[in-house]
């Protein structure tokens, strides 16, 4: 499925418009803002994710791997949901607690470095499992998958928005980048990524690794190709 990606989109926490997105307590929220980088593609992707599981996430327990800077954890909260997070670092940890406390959702978030293993998160019954750019970095991805399955329920969702291969050109740069800056990523500054000097983007054997362990309902693809967005069932434990 292609998407159009011409749609404006907002600049500001609030306000209306095809990119905004309504909480249960009826307050208009702009995707933008809470995707953080990624261009209009990820928000129209980010869009269809909330398309496919709901805006009321009321008593819904959700998974955010790789919280970042803690905006899409702190949106999932706003829809309702208790959401647990985790990032295999520290670095930006204040920034998402930060921003917890500015939404008034400190309570419904739980910011939890762990070492890159799913199998070694305490919490289990997650009802949706969410990534941002994520699966990129995992050089065994069906081990991560399937541990990542195990810590939730059966029949809950997977949404994963993920890279796809680009300009061959610009993937040699950005590598070449990344061993300069001795496997580095400027967004989290001192932090070590692993497998980034060689991220693997998503592709056709990476999308049947994931409908090996997760009954896969949507594969959506941008325009450009650049980004995907993957839905999926967990079966049972």
């Amino acid at each position: 499925m292609m998407f159009n990606s011409s749609s404006p989109v907002g600049d500001r926490p609030g306000g209306s418009g095809p990119d905004t997105i309504v909480t249960p307590g009826g307050q208009s929220l702009s995707l933008d803002y809470f995707v953080g980088w990624g261009g209009p593609l990820v928000v129209q992707l980010a869009k269809r994710v909330f398309e496919i599981v709901g805006t009321d996430l009321t008593g819904l327990r959700v998974l955010d791997v790789g919280f970042g800077h803690g905006q899409m954890s702190c949106l999932f909260a706003l829809l309702g949901a208790q959401v647990v997070a985790i990032d295999t670092h520290q670095v930006t940890l204040p920034d998402a607690v930060a921003e917890a406390k500015r939404w008034g959702v400190s309570e419904r978030i739980e910011f939890t470095p762990y070492s890159g293993d799913p199998g070694e998160i305490q919490q289990t019954d997650f009802d949706i499992a969410f990534t941002k750019s994520v699966l990129l970095l995992i050089p065994e991805l069906e081990v991560f998958l399937r541990a990542l399955s195990t810590k939730l329920r059966p029949q809950g969702q997977v949404a994963f928005i993920e890279n796809g291969f680009h300009n061959p050109l610009n993937i040699l740069g950005r590598r070449i980048v990344h061993w300069m800056r001795r496997n580095q990523d400027g967004y989290y500054p001192g932090v070590q990524m692993y497998n980034w000097y060689l991220p693997a983007y998503l592709s056709p054997a990476r999308i049947n690794t994931i409908r090996k362990v997760f009954d896969v309902r949507n594969v959506l693809r941008g325009e450009s190709g650049h980004w995907y967005l993957i839905h999926g069932i967990n079966g049972p434990n």
